[in-house]
């Protein structure tokens, strides 16, 4: 859209091209039920109620096996000089109560579990969770930003991000108010993810702004996404009781490249993003 996505990114089509895919993790997903959540850092630590799950069923397995050999145990030594039918039916008793005691603690102590961990995913979903749009929050983005530029080869490895600015939002809230604007924010945020590939990760960093993270392989898939964005929040008006307002999106993009940090890229998107300001709105510009 702007002459600056072709001078600023010349420099670096010739090796981007040749960078393989390695991120197909999917979108972020916040519902609480058997979504896997990666490793490694807060934003990915806590287990899903599957892995809960399985992991009171291990405890409760092995709580079992511990039990019922320790009864055995002591009930063969205290009962080993008692008459052969006595010992058989002790031996029996000591195999046969832990049978039941042990997974009704355990059914119990685990129900009583799982509703605490019930409670902890709600708190933290709703931490890491924007409340009206349902993305991920600004904390979210930067943790998984900062957990992507860890394991991101960024020799071989292409990875991005949008900074994503409604144009002239507040003219909206003052001509129709502030409902009539979190209908838009929300059907905007809508645009945005359907512009972009599953394995991106879209977030509300705060009002009217959006950022993305868009891992690629080649130069050009960063101005297909980043028109596509653009273009779907100009072309799709929002519907609002009997009106149909219409906005427009500026994008700014800032690539990463080896000893960048989060803060850098996100700099980098930033200054493009206000370049496209600058150059009239609803139009992306790309900083390499």
């Amino acid at each position: 859209m702007s002459l600056k996505n072709t001078t600023k990114v010349a420099c670096s089509i010739k090796f981007q091209r040749s960078r393989k895919p390695y991120y197909s993790s999917g979108t972020v997903d916040w519902s609480l039920v058997d979504k896997s959540v990666k490793q490694n850092n807060e934003f990915r630590s806590v287990p899903t109620e599957r892995e809960f799950a399985s992991n009171m069923l291990m405890v409760g397995a092995i709580m079992l096996v511990i039990a019922v050999a320790i009864a055995v145990s002591i009930t063969w030594y205290t009962t080993k000089e008692y008459e052969p039918h006595i010992h058989q039916k002790a031996m029996r008793t000591a195999m046969f109560i832990p049978l039941i005691i042990v997974p009704l603690c355990t059914a119990i102590v685990g129900f009583q579990g799982f509703l605490n961990h019930r409670r902890m995913l709600t708190i933290f979903q709703l931490a890491h969770t924007d409340e009206m749009t349902n993305l991920a929050n600004r904390r979210a983005f930067m943790q998984e930003a900062r957990a992507l530029f860890e394991e991101t080869d960024l020799d071989y490895q292409g990875l991005s991000m949008f900074i994503v600015d409604l144009d002239h939002f507040k003219k909206v809230n003052d001509a129709y108010g502030h409902e009539a604007g979190d209908e838009v924010l929300i059907h905007a945020s809508e645009q945005i993810v359907k512009a972009l590939p599953e394995y991106s990760m879209v977030a509300r960093l705060g009002g009217e702004e959006f950022g993305v993270l868009l891992p690629y392989t080649d130069i050009t898939e960063i101005h297909r996404y980043a028109e596509a964005i653009r273009h779907r929040v100009a072309s799709k008006a929002c519907a609002y009781l009997e009106h149909r307002i219409q906005v427009s999106a500026s994008v700014g993009v800032g690539i990463a490249h080896p000893r960048d940090t989060v803060r850098s890229v996100m700099t980098r998107a930033d200054d493009a993003l206000y370049d496209a300001k600058d150059e009239g709105r609803n139009r992306f510009v790309i900083a390499a």
